[in-house]
Order: C-alpha cells, then sequence, then structure tokens
C-alpha cells in the first residue's frame, strides 16, 4: 500500500486534527485528483491547477443541486490553505459492477431505476441560469469522427470498422437536443450502492457535472446494462410526460465507447470488449441499428 504523503497528512489535519493517527488509504487513480479515506471522509487533492478549478467548480455545482435532490450526493467543502483540497462525508456503499447488478432481483432493480428516474427529473428542472450562476459549463461534445475512426479501427476487429464509421454519421443526422443542467456521468462507478441490502444510497462526483443534451445523460447507466438504463428512462418519462428517443440514447453510448478507445493503454481488452459488446447489443435490435 502506497504511504500517503506527508503534505496530504498534513493538510487533512488543519481541518480534522482528530483524524491525523487513523489509518488512511490513497487512492491515485483518478484523472484531476489523488484521494484520501479516513475515517468515513474523503479528501481529494488536484494534480494540476486545472484540476484546482474543476473542483471548486464542482462544489459550488453540488451547492446549488444537494439541498433540491431526492438522493444524496455530497457535501463538498473547498479548502485553499495549506492548498487547494477538498472535503466531504463519504456515502455508505460501494460501486455498481454489471454483475452485480444481473443479481439483484426485478424489485431491487427497478427500485433504484425509480430513484434515479427521479433523481434526473429534479436535476433537470433546475433553471440552467441558475446553473451557469453556479459555474457550471457546457460540458465537451464527443470527439469528432475524423479524430475517433483511426485509433478505433486500429484495435476494433476489422468487421467492425463500416459499424465504427455508420455510428459517427448516424450521430451526425441527429436532430438538436434540448439543453439540461445534468450529471452526466451516472455510471455504477459513481454509485454508492448497499449491497447488503440492495439499495442505492447515492452518487457522487460531480465533476463533469454541467450543461449539456437531455438524452446523453441517459447513456452512462448504460455501463451498468442497458436494462438499467432502460427502466431509468421509463419512470423518467412517467414522471415528466417526454418522450425519449432510445436510439439517440443508444448511439451516445457508442460514441462514447468508440471514443474512449484511445484511452485503453491501460486495459485494451476492456474498453475493447465494451466497443464489440455495444455493437452486439445494437445490432441484436433492429430499432437500434446503424
Amino acid at each position: 500500500m502506497t504511504a500517503v504523503p506527508a503534505a496530504f497528512v498534513a493538510a487533512i489535519a488543519t481541518v480534522q486534527p482528530d483524524l491525523a493517527d487513523v489509518p488512511m488509504i490513497l487512492h491515485t487513480e483518478g484523472w484531476d485528483s489523488d484521494a484520501v479515506e479516513a475515517g468515513g471522509f474523503l479528501f481529494k487533492f488536484p494534480k494540476t491547477a486545472t484540476a484546482a478549478d474543476r473542483l471548486r467548480r464542482e462544489a459550488r455545482y453540488l451547492a446549488l443541486i444537494r439541498p433540491r435532490l431526492p438522493l444524496c450526493v455530497p457535501d463538498l467543502v473547498i479548502h485553499e490553505s495549506p492548498q487547494v483540497f477538498s472535503e466531504h462525508r463519504m456515502i455508505p456503499g460501494g460501486m455498481l459492477l454489471a454483475p452485480e447488478y444481473e443479481a439483484l432481483s426485478d424489485h431491487q432493480r427497478d427500485l433504484m431505476a425509480a430513484e434515479l428516474g427521479r433523481f434526473y427529473v429534479v436535476l433537470h428542472t433546475i433553471p440552467l441560469a441558475e446553473a451557469e450562476a453556479a459555474g457550471a459549463l457546457r460540458i465537451p461534445d464527443w470527439p469528432t469522427a475524423e479524430k475517433v475512426l483511426p485509433t478505433a479501427n486500429a484495435k476494433l476487429p476489422v468487421a467492425l470498422h463500416g459499424w465504427a464509421r455508420s455510428v459517427f454519421e448516424a450521430f451526425a443526422t441527429l436532430p438538436p437536443d434540448e439543453e439540461i443542467a445534468g450529471y452526466f456521468d451516472g455510471h455504477g462507478w459513481n454509485m454508492a450502492f448497499d449491497h447488503a441490502h440492495g439499495v442505492l444510497n447515492g452518487v457522487y462526483d460531480f465533476a463533469d457535472g454541467g450543461i449539456g443534451p437531455r438524452h446523453r445523460e441517459f447513456c452512462y447507466a448504460n455501463f451498468v446494462s442497458p436494462d438499467l438504463s432502460e427502466r431509468i428512462m421509463v419512470h423518467y418519462e412517467a414522471l415528466t410526460g417526454l418522450v425519449l428517443n432510445r436510439r439517440t440514447v443508444a448511439l451516445h453510448s457508442a460514441v462514447l465507447r468508440l471514443s474512449e478507445l484511445d484511452q485503453s493503454d491501460k486495459e485494451p481488452a476492456w474498453f475493447i470488449a465494451g466497443a464489440v459488446g455495444w455493437h452486439d447489443y445494437m445490432a441484436a435490435r433492429p430499432e437500434l441499428r446503424v
């Protein structure tokens, strides 16, 4: 186990002196920040000045949305001294991955989907002007075909090269989508799931939250299971009266999976399997094919 840097320990002691002698766990896998888990709290230390700005924006966005949401999210506090870092009490629970979701009962799956559906309904009703005033930015567009396809085709089976090109062609023809204030990271790695009782305790990591297209919001749950995404959308539609286009959501997932192939040096087999699996999922459903 990697030792927690002395500078992190000292910074934590300035705001939580009682934690100075408790066991601390260092997490270094994050893109933006290193994190320290100690005594039921999580402290995030940004790796760059850009990451520090993102952390500050995340805290302001959470301060706006947290009191309104029906699901628990972090109460993020930013400390500027002796260095920039954040503090929040951890939401109890573990990540929810695909095999664990498949093991849930139908009732447990639908209960979680109903909670997430309500969560998205409330989040999406927050006025964009308020979100912008809290520092929310428009999320970046997906990378273009010109950027993605050379890397994707170098890693995908040759038989899928035409599908990858067709995905971007179909995505380019989608009509404009309504913008909402959203989460845009609602996959199982950001869920605090109580596996003993089969219930969702909350969600976290809003660094990618901001303003973006409504349909994109629902593609991230596909990392857990397309069944979860579909259930969330059904509950969302029942509460809002809106009709979500499943093919649009599926295309967002396809573009996301293909785009991530350029980040697959660490676990190439996992990223490639994800893209191939999403191709197979879309190909098996005539309404989703490209």
